[in-house]
């Protein structure tokens, strides 16, 4: 079987696909399921998979028609020949593109449709063939659009390859006990990672806009409570007038908080770079200072600590 890679993708297709927000939701997220059945492909839950998304087509079509008709070019980094419509789908960032007119102007202002990367929201173990996604639907979105509405359900070839992630892991050591700060699409992979601790000590961060349109996998998350095996804290920031974000929930428990964390737990922390990872690294900052009665100084040498030892992980974007 030939390797599944970057530069060697599997045409996969979407299995199902359906909104996790509701109506009254302020956007919309979507929840994806690709087949990967007689692809081979194998993943670990906290990778992410890689996505060659596919332009609109009507604004292919339109640059076909300023360019003069759908003639045949050489594509200018593969030297292969194709027509221009599978050229503008699949290969060209069409969102760089201004005013162009002839060839000429395509070739000049070239930029390369490159892969999105989502995180897996599955393992292997629950889901054998599939690997479940997170989708964010963006107004531009090349890559959302595209996931969420325009590829049809069984039938339009989505290429995708795993990106694997070298850090962001589960414990080989089960009985770890893991804290999980994922809000919005930032808890896909820790929907995965329940998928694989069962009977274990997990502790869940979850936060969006508001809890009655937003809440991803409500049913999900409280099967694992029912069980025994998950604490889940949740921040709704709409749902009160003063706005409520996860890095204030994890004030709001400093105290059990830094117990975990001496008791050697992993602290997992994914979603937007900023300002999201920057508020939950200065919570966590602040509440060691407070627990553990620190300097400054001695509160980052702690972190440095946890980050160097794998106990404090970021995924974010």
């Amino acid at each position: 079987m030939e390797k599944i890679d970057r530069i060697n993708p599997f045409l996969s297709k979407i299995k199902e696909r359906y909104p996790l927000t509701t109506s009254g939701s302020t956007k919309q997220t979507w929840h994806v399921v690709l087949d990967l059945k007689n692809s081979g492909i194998q993943f670990k839950v906290g990778d992410s998979i890689g996505i060659y998304p596919q332009n609109e087509p009507h604004l292919v079509e339109n640059i076909i028609q300023k360019i003069g008709g759908n003639v045949d070019i050489i594509h200018p980094r593969s030297g292969k020949t194709l027509s221009l419509r599978e050229f503008l789908t699949h290969s060209v960032n069409l969102t760089r593109l201004e005013n162009v007119a002839t060839l000429d102007d395509l070739y000049a202002q070239f930029s390369p449709l490159l892969p999105r990367f989502y995180s897996v929201a599955s393992s292997l173990k629950e889901h054998p063939d599939e690997v479940h996604l997170i989708v964010a639907l963006l107004e531009n979105g090349v890559a959302s659009n595209f996931l969420c509405h325009r590829a049809i359900l069984g039938e339009t070839p989505v290429p995708i390859y795993v990106q694997p992630s070298l850090h962001f892991a589960l414990p080989q050591n089960a009985s770890i006990p893991i804290i999980m700060i994922g809000p919005g699409t930032g808890v896909a992979p820790f929907r995965a990672f329940m998928q694989e601790r069962h009977g274990m000590k997990n502790w869940l961060f979850f936060g969006e806009r508001n809890r009655a349109s937003d809440f991803f996998y409500k049913d999900f998350w409280e099967g694992h409570i029912d069980a025994g095996n998950l604490r889940l804290d949740l921040a709704f920031s709409r749902d009160q007038a003063e706005k409520h974000y996860v890095q204030h929930k994890l004030y709001e428990h400093s105290k059990e908080l830094w117990k975990w964390v001496q008791e050697g737990a992993i602290i997992y922390v994914c979603g937007n770079a900023d300002p999201m990872a920057k508020d939950v690294e200065a919570t966590l900052q602040r509440i060691i200072k407070e627990q553990a009665g620190l300097h400054d100084d001695e509160v980052k040498s702690l972190l440095k600590t946890l980050r160097k030892s794998r106990r404090l992980l970021f995924d974010v974007y």
